[in-house]
């Protein structure tokens, strides 16, 4: 390790760059906020957020009842690290050297050559954390596997433990939602049969999150449209595939919960280098499933743990932080090779999820199946 090739880069060009500099909006840090931590290991009280209990009516110069307290399960892991990294190599800071050399003409391409790694690795972090948190919540488990992450995977699966209760199925297969069963099938119908269950067991559901696709499924249906609104044309009224606008205003006035639309796509670069666009939102299998039904936002949080690049910092390593991303640029020599990674510690937990529920709606026997 050698320090920085490029003259253009320290510690103070570093940290101006990355202060001033505005990503692009993702949707992981309204669902799961970032909370820093001191430790490298997470856990996750299930069921220490739920409805409240009344306190009793009692006489003078009486004890107070005692109450229970409530059930907890605690689910334990390690927070694992997540990495990106690119190099600049032999080509590249030929390139880099011809651009220097013509002068101010070609600036904005030097700049590119100069910061365009630095934004690479941030928003690789960012993508990560946004395909976890997307996974979680559409089905209630992140799956890793070689086709998904292209690092060393120690742990496949991770089960947020939606209980059994809370996991829905459709009452026939013309319920199905994206089958093209649009004039039989029941979306509002669904809506109001998970709300009252859920209100029976004390979680008052607030929302309904789903992709973009499911969302187009839903607009769809007749019974959705049929709560909605219709044009009058040519003497006949004609039925409307809904605004996002109009099906939540419906919603409000009939007391239910509104919809969140989650519309992202996610490149997924290989061990191999192919690069795939992915919707984190649909299972293991490609397949378009899932819709979330949660009492309150944020679900949860993102655990970030101390970084040893941070705390241990290289004397040739060049470093510095966007938020929870640290960035890190150095130098080799043989070949001559300038380095970009960026990394965080952070992994999302939910510890509300015993009040959600999570509707399968392209199954009537088995969920997720």
């Amino acid at each position: 390790m050698e320090h920085s090739i490029l003259e253009e880069v320290s510690a103070k060009t570093l940290g101006i760059y990355l202060k001033n500099r505005v990503y692009d909006k993702l949707y992981w840090p309204d669902f799961f906020p970032v909370r820093h931590v001191n430790s490298l290991s997470w856990e996750t009280l299930i069921g220490s957020k739920g409805n409240r209990v009344a306190a009793d009516v009692v006489s003078y110069n009486s004890s107070a009842p005692v109450k229970t307290r409530k059930v907890v399960s605690r689910l334990t892991g390690e927070i694992p690290p997540i990495r990106i990294s690119r190099p600049m190599r032999e080509t590249d800071l030929n390139d880099y050297n011809v651009l220097k050399a013509m002068g101010t003409q070609n600036m904005d391409q030097l700049l590119a050559l100069i910061f365009g790694d630095i934004d690479f690795c941030v928003d690789g972090v960012n993508a990560r954390l946004e395909h976890l948190a997307i996974q979680a919540m559409a089905g209630g488990t992140i799956d890793l596997n070689t086709t998904n992450s292209a690092g060393i995977i120690t742990q496949s699966s991770i089960d947020f433990q939606l209980p059994a209760t809370n996991k829905e199925v459709n009452s026939a297969a013309d319920q199905y939602w994206t089958t093209g069963a649009y004039a039989s099938n029941a979306p509002i119908t669904n809506i109001e049969t998970i709300v009252a269950e859920a209100r029976a067991a004390g979680s008052s559901i607030k929302y309904i999150v789903m992709n973009r696709s499911k969302w187009i499924a839903f607009r769809t249906s007749t019974q959705v449209q049929n709560y909605t609104s219709a044009l009058f044309v040519s003497g006949a009224w004609v039925k409307l595939a809904p605004s996002l606008k109009m099906v939540n205003e419906m919603l409000v006035e009939q007391g239910l919960p509104t919809i969140v639309i989650v519309d992202t796509s996610i490149d997924i670069e290989t061990s191999a280098h192919g690069i795939t666009a992915t919707d984190p939102w649909l299972d293991a299998d490609g397949a378009d499933r899932y819709v979330l039904f949660a009492p309150d936002l944020p679900l949860g949080e993102t655990l970030v743990g101390p970084i040893a690049m941070e705390t241990n910092t290289p004397k040739q390593a060049t470093i510095a932080k966007k938020g929870h991303v640290l960035v890190s640029k150095w130098g080799e020599t043989n070949p001559v090779t300038e380095w970009t990674m960026g990394e965080t510690n952070a992994f999302p937990t939910w510890p509300t999820i015993d009040m959600c529920w999570i509707l399968d709606t392209e199954s009537h026997t088995t969920y997720g199946a």
